[in-house]
């Protein structure tokens, strides 16, 4: 595995695993062989995003009640999904979704996973922190928002690496890159505020399939290059890349 990842967030509503699900369709579409795990069992959005209605997820596998390969689903762009199960059914424990995720790692052997965690401090955000390499943190750029991811970068320091911070749903007139990168820099990214948002997480198509030569899918291909560690986006490509996005509607 080249990279795992955790994607995490101060509190809900940044948008995070709207970033965390078109960055695996961006690495898919690249060519890399992409897992992402939804951890965040109260929400459960990822299933979600991506117009899938599982049949068994991540918690029938913690509950002994399917295999790994039961739970696991193939996305858009070949991305694929554990999804968390729109159903508590009870709180996992940190020990039980490192074994559940352990297992389904073993059976896929990704390139890279991403581990869509819970927002805030629960436990299980903490154990999907230090099950991966690195993580890093979705937030809105405004105050309270700030405060909140940079109390989970704190929290989650010496966990593991810190990659940076994505910005979503920027606009020109709230704070600048320049006064928020002391308190959660780097800043990986920063991803404009856009009304087709919703109609593509209505239509359960990732918005980089469905736009894809909006400003926002430009954004979405910095978080998966900060991921892979190389351009995945040179302009010299530009076209081509673009071509593959679509053509995989």
């Amino acid at each position: 595995m080249k990279k795992s990842i955790t994607v995490v967030s101060g509190k809900g509503g940044t948008g995070k695993s709207f970033v965390t699900c078109n960055t695996a369709v961006v690495l898919a579409g690249a060519g890399f062989k992409t897992l992402i795990v939804d951890a965040d069992t109260m929400m459960a959005s990822v299933e979600i995003m991506y117009g899938i209605s599982p049949q068994k997820t991540l918690q029938d596998l913690v509950a002994g009640e399917a295999s790994p390969e039961e739970v696991i689903y193939e996305g858009p762009n070949g991305v694929l999904v554990v999804p968390a199960g729109a159903r508590l059914r009870r709180k996992i424990r940190p020990s039980e979704l490192d074994a559940a995720i352990a297992s389904v790692v073993e059976v896929v052997f990704p390139d890279y996973l991403l581990i869509d965690a819970a927002a805030g401090l629960d436990s299980e955000v903490v154990a999907a922190a230090m099950m991966t390499e690195a993580h890093m943190v979705v937030c809105n750029p405004e105050v309270t928002s700030l405060a909140d991811a940079y109390k989970v970068k704190s929290a989650l320091a010496g966990k593991s690496r810190y990659l940076g911070a994505v910005l979503n749903r920027v606009r020109k007139i709230e704070l600048g890159k320049h006064r928020i990168a002391p308190l959660i820099g780097p800043i990986i990214a920063t991803v404009p505020d856009d009304e087709r948002v919703r109609d593509s997480i209505n239509s359960g198509v990732p918005f980089v399939m469905k736009y894809p030569e909006s400003a926002v899918t430009r954004q979405i291909f910095k978080v998966a290059s900060a991921i892979a560690g190389a351009d995945l986006y040179p302009e010299k490509e530009k076209k081509d890349i673009f071509g593959f996005l679509k053509k995989k509607r």
